[in-house]
Parts: structure tokens; sequence; C-alpha cells
């Protein structure tokens, strides 16, 4: 069978041939390219013979364009051109002047870490597309495996092999009541002690409701909520009505304790301290864009602006 044009000319010898074209002489071609007269001569023969017909007229001055160089012409400048497209594409791509960035963060991070985060990012490279989803931690896991987001970002981790994890920023827990709240008057406090309050959580499947728990269960106790809440501002507002206490990220609660509304409790072997994971599927290869936003989120340019959470004096 017939080797196909595409395995028997290159875009080198399209690019000559454009530009004797255009150039009305193999000279000016030569000039415009820097090659030498006989180079280009020879691509434009090595040219003839791999589309097995003559593309210019012989004998002319000024080389003119046969009927198949005609048909040649038209499509070696489409194919120039969408060269030069992909090229660019690749170039804003790489260098950061287009593309995508999806992160999915469960409640705490996702409201009031991640956002600093991205906002430092899109002001380096504006032209970056940039999404977040807040949802609780079984959530995230689900949009970064289905492909949903780029990255997740988590506190504790899943033991799953097709998901890759490094860690990112410390998140500090405390308990919190209202400041008027009878536990007041009993500090310093026993962990089990916080059953008493009542003791409210976040949803099942909520990253902070899984620390709470484990915090709470290498203490020797079993946390029993009385109500579940599905967000940190319910949560929040629940427990400054006096309904019980909790255990939050400080990172949630610092507006509502310098108004006054919440107080942190002193309990024994609080405050503790967790670690937030920026986690991805492992057989996904990820854009230039997004690995500069992984690299982004390792480096202090964001962080001074991050509010400082509480007790970090």
């Amino acid at each position: 069978m017939p080797v196909a044009l595409e395995r028997r000319l290159t875009l080198h010898q399209l690019r000559i041939f454009k530009s004797v074209v255009d150039h009305h002489s193999y000279t000016r071609a030569a000039e415009a390219l820097s090659l030498t007269q006989p180079a280009v001569t020879h691509q434009m023969q090595a040219l003839s013979r791999a589309v097995g017909h003559p593309l210019l007229s012989p004998n002319r001055r000024a080389p003119e364009l046969t009927a198949v160089g005609k048909v040649l012409y038209d499509r070696a400048g489409r194919i120039l051109s969408a060269v030069g497209d992909a090229e660019s594409a690749i170039d804003d791509l790489t260098e950061l002047r287009a593309g995508e960035v999806r992160v999915a963060g469960d409640t705490t991070v996702g409201t009031y870490v991640l956002p600093d985060a991205l906002a430092g990012f899109h002001r380096l490279h504006p032209e970056v597309e940039l999404s977040l989803d807040v949802v609780n931690r079984a959530g995230v896991r689900d949009l970064v495996l289905g492909g949903g987001a780029d990255y997740g970002v988590v506190g504790r981790l899943w033991d799953d092999n097709a998901l890759t994890a490094e860690p990112f920023f410390q998140n500090e827990l405390k308990c919190f009541s209202a400041p008027s709240h009878a536990l007041v008057e009993r500090e310093p406090l026993r962990p089990a002690q916080l059953l008493e309050g009542p003791l409210l959580l976040r949803e099942r499947g909520s990253g902070t409701r899984e620390s709470a728990e484990r915090i709470l269960m290498d203490a020797g106790v079993v946390a029993r909520s009385t109500m579940d809440l599905a967000s940190n501002g319910a949560l929040k507002r629940a427990v400054a009505g006096g309904l019980g206490v909790t255990v939050l990220s400080t990172f949630a609660v610092q507006l509502e304790v310098q108004l006054g509304l919440l107080r942190p409790l002193r309990v024994e072997g609080f405050p503790v301290q967790r670690q937030w994971h920026v986690t991805w599927a492992g057989d996904r290869l990820l854009s230039a864009a997004a690995q500069s936003f992984r690299a982004y989120l390792h480096s202090d340019d964001w962080r001074h602006n991050l509010s400082r959470p509480l007790g970090s004096d």
C-alpha cells in the first residue's frame, strides 16, 4: 500500500513552500527563512516528490502554482495556522495565561482558609479560571475521584491507594460554649464533662465531626451528640444560643469570639493540633495550572493575609 501523504512530507517543507509562493521568489523566501537558496530549492524538490506532482510551473521567473500546487497551498496555510494555534494554546497553558483549577474543600478549610489561597493565586494568574466546592469530607472524596476536582483538601485522609496526599496546613481545634453556659464556672473541665453540655456536633460525614469523635475517643469518651447540625454556621448559632457546647476549628469561630458570642472552654487535652492535607487522584495527569496552584498552596505568599487563629500568640 502507498505510504500516506502525512508520512511523506514535513511541516518544514510546507512552511518553505508557502514562503516561496508568498514571496514569489526562491531567493526572498530563503532570506525570510534564514536559509540558503540551494536549501530552499532542495526542500521544494523533496516536497514535489512527496506529493507526486509538480507544485510550481517551470520555466517562469516568478514561481506559479500548478493545479495541485494550489490545492496544497490552501491546505498548507490551514495546517500551519492550526499548528500555530496549538503552539499558542500550549504556551498559554504552560505559562498560565489560560487553564482551570478546580478545588474541593471540606467545610471548615473550604470556608475559612482556601478562599485566601485562591485569591492570592488569582492575583498572580488572573487568566486562570478557579472554582471551589465546599462540601463535607465524603463529598470531597467523591469529587476528586470522580474528576470533578483537581484537588481536595481535608483533615483526615482515607485508606485509598487511588489518592495521593501531602500535608497542607495546621488546624487547631478547641471546645466552645456561650459565655453564660453553666460549664464555664466549672473550668477546667475533663473531656467527659462536655457530654453534660450537652455536646452538639456537625453531621456525620463531616471532617470536623470525625475529628471531634476521634479526639474524645482518645480521651476515653464516646462522643454522643444530642443534636447534629449540617453547617458550621448553624452549629455556632446553636451553641451561642445556649443549646450546648461543641468542638470546632479556631479558624471557624474568630468572629463569634471577637463579638463575645462564643468563648473557648478550658478542657483537659485541648487545644488539639490536626493537619489538613491536599489530596488528588494519583493516576490523573494534572494541568500546568493545577500543578502551579499546588505549589502555591505551600508558599507563604498568601498566608500572611490569613487571619491568625485563636491562641496563636
